[in-house]
């Protein structure tokens, strides 16, 4: 028997079904990181060509590329539950990388001590971190920033900064093991009968198109999320996490004991990251100090993508698992532009302030920010479109402004240091950077003006204005395809969508009132 309120939501018209179902949609957290993987992957599929994006092997292999990162993040969203933050985790994760490797290497323990050897030191690096934050009350920030700086340091120090041999094969296990492929190996012998020749057969025919990639790193990653996922959900300490970060001060006089709660989580939170060395281990070909550098970033840009708040008490770890999905997404399609390391850490800090903005934005109710929100994503699409042809201009252009001042200070007679000298340039150099000059100049005047113009949306809520500037992104994708940058084509997809999306929101807001589901 329908409810009455089923009942009327049966009589609304289409229109308002939708706006019912999509505010519901929109208040869930990881909703913004959900959406922005559909619409990056549908455009992906639709502007390459070869293997579909959708293909198994395809989104195994992003599961793959992302589970060390991810189990980082999954730690780290328990930390910033509690309104906390661990900036330390990526030194964790390169110490713990660098002397479980070692030990293995060169103190003779065997593979399986080495291994719990760097879990201990991750739950012996939270039980530090978490004592001073939990017990001794110093700031979460001040604690793990000194853990940044101390635990990358300690990694140096004991390993030397050297790189072990190749790590022993138990290693695989947590990373480029694939547990198929005993029984694919034994069925091609075969050694089988009966039903296992059957399993093994199917393995074997349909090992290039979906087995293949299976890689334990992938499936530890999955199994991790899923298990922290139900204690979050279904225990006290998840519940009590919840409530330290939406009020300390309520969750002490409700009788919870915070400190030691708080110690968990940082204790879980460095675990994870120890976690995470072992994943990358397993396909790393050797253990070294200055693994793990700017995961913390990394980590905190997955969490706040998938929908946490910075402010502690709103989030959930399906959203960080979304945001880091999200998160490789984008860097790697910043990677097939041919776009270096140092602009994807410019870019992963402005996704960081569109996360942030989000939840500010989302706390506040405002339309006109969530207009001005879905404009900043907009003009944020059309800055990474920017960044392939800019970044190769610029490039060039300082590579040749460095050759010609270090030839006038030769003609000066100046005596040039070795820095110096390697800015000059060979004959050969210099035309191919003025032949890069002259490619990408055209296309970064181009998507410089798109660029400044969808900046202008955020501050000009014109609608005439808003829609020239989407119409101007999608009719801009021709060029980019003749000037073979397709890989950019899905930001500018995005884009468009988000400034068309920013045009009915005041329109949807007014009537979700009305429909007292706002």
């Amino acid at each position: 028997m329908a409810t009455p309120e089923n009942s009327t939501n049966e009589k609304l018209p289409l229109q308002d079904k939708l706006i019912s179902v999509m505010v519901r949609f929109f208040r869930t957290e990881w909703s913004g990181a959900f959406l922005a993987i559909l619409i990056l992957g549908i455009s992906i599929e639709l502007v390459t060509s070869g293997r579909p994006f959708f293909h198994p092997t395809n989104l195994m292999t992003i599961l793959n590329n992302s589970a060390a990162i991810g189990v980082v993040a999954g730690g780290m969203t328990l930390v910033i539950l509690t309104a906390g933050i661990d900036l330390s985790v990526g030194s964790v994760m390169g110490m713990t990388a660098a002397l479980t490797g070692y030990v293995a290497s060169f103190w003779g323990f065997p593979p399986s001590l080495a291994i719990l050897t760097g879990l201990g030191l991750g739950v012996a690096v939270g039980l530090f971190n978490g004592t001073l934050v939990a017990y001794f009350g110093m700031p979460a920030f001040i604690v793990t920033l000194a853990g940044l700086s101390i635990w990358r340091g300690t990694g140096h120090l004991a390993t030397n900064a050297q790189a072990t041999p190749k790590l022993p094969e138990l290693f695989d296990y947590f990373g480029r093991f694939n547990p198929f492929s005993g029984l694919r190996d034994a069925y091609k012998a075969k050694e089988l009968d009966g039903f296992a020749a059957t399993v093994g057969g199917f393995i074997d025919d349909n090992w290039i198109n979906f087995f293949r990639t299976f890689q334990m790193s992938m499936i530890i990653f999955i199994i991790f999320f899923i298990l922290l996922s139900f204690i979050v959900s279904n225990t006290k300490y998840g519940r009590y996490v919840y409530a330290i970060g939406s009020n300390a001060a309520g969750a002490r006089q409700a009788g919870i004991n915070t400190p030691q709660y708080t110690l968990m989580t940082y204790i879980v939170c460095s675990a994870s990251a120890a976690l995470g060395a072992l994943l990358f281990l397993g396909r790393a070909p050797y253990a070294k100090s200055d693994y793990g550098q700017m995961w913390e970033l990394d980590a905190i840009a997955a969490v706040v993508i998938g929908g946490t708040s910075l402010f502690g008490g709103r989030g959930s770890l399906w959203g960080t698992f979304m945001g880091v999905i999200l998160l490789k997404l984008i860097n790697n399609g910043l990677t097939l532009a041919q776009l270096d390391t140092f602009w994807q850490m410019v870019v992963t800090g402005l996704i960081i302030l569109i996360a942030v903005g989000l939840d500010i934005v989302r706390q506040s109710r405002d339309p006109e920010a969530v207009r001005k929100l879905f404009a900043s994503i907009g003009a944020a699409m059309a800055f990474f479109t920017l960044l392939t042809p800019a970044s190769v201009f610029l490039r060039a252009k300082i590579a040749l402004l460095e050759h010609e001042a270090m030839t006038q200070l030769l003609r000066a007679g100046e005596k040039l240091a070795m820095g110096q000298n390697n800015r000059l340039l060979t004959p050969n150099e210099i035309e191919k950077f003025q032949e890069a000059i002259s490619i990408t100049l055209v296309p970064s005047l181009l998507f410089s003006a798109l660029c400044l113009m969808t900046i202008l949306v955020i501050f000009k809520n014109t609608r005439a204005f808003t829609v020239i500037a989407a119409t101007i992104m999608l009719v801009a994708i021709i060029p980019l395809f003749l000037l073979d940058y397709q890989v950019s084509v899905p930001f500018l997809i995005l884009g468009a969508l988000a400034l068309f999306s920013s045009l009915s929101i005041q329109t949807v807001f007014e009537r979700a009132k009305a429909l007292n589901v706002a």
